[in-house]
């Protein structure tokens, strides 16, 4: 961060990045942290908008709990495509996954965060000690 805390309004995640928008606009600002870029393709980005609440191979690596009591902000992956501006942040909270929506990426300092390409394959898991599977709707 560049002098300054980056907030977001986090969310359970919902069915659709549209949804997401609205449910998260009445809520309240929490600080975050990126820890990691997980870059999609474009077609794939596209389809984890559309269907945020289904799970992915991908949301294992994410920490089981995201919030840092002591620094009072969400430790989050920052989900993206490279020719898009957009992205969306995901971290996990008492085993929900939980999603903020970011309008413009470039606001972030990226520089020694670390990148990684991942797809969209189907979570082959079931879900650990009191992790919900299903997404709000």
């Amino acid at each position: 961060m560049s002098g300054f805390e980056m907030r977001a309004q986090f969310y359970p995640l919902v069915t659709d990045l549209e949804r997401l928008k609205e449910e998260a606009a009445a809520g309240v600002p929490y600080p975050f942290i990126t820890e990691e870029v997980l870059e999609l393709s474009p077609k794939d980005y596209r389809q984890f908008c559309s269907a945020l609440g289904q799970r992915y191979a991908f949301e294992v690596k994410i920490p089981k709990e995201g919030y840092d009591m002591a620094y009072g902000a969400f430790h989050c992956s920052l989900v993206t495509t490279a020719p898009e501006k957009e992205a969306i942040l995901l971290t996990r909270v008492a085993g929900q996954m939980f999603g903020a929506y970011l309008p413009d990426k470039a606001l972030l300092e990226l520089t020694d965060v670390p990148k990684r390409q991942v797809t969209l394959e189907p979570c082959m898991c079931s879900a650990g000690k009191g992790e919900r599977l299903a997404a709000v709707r």
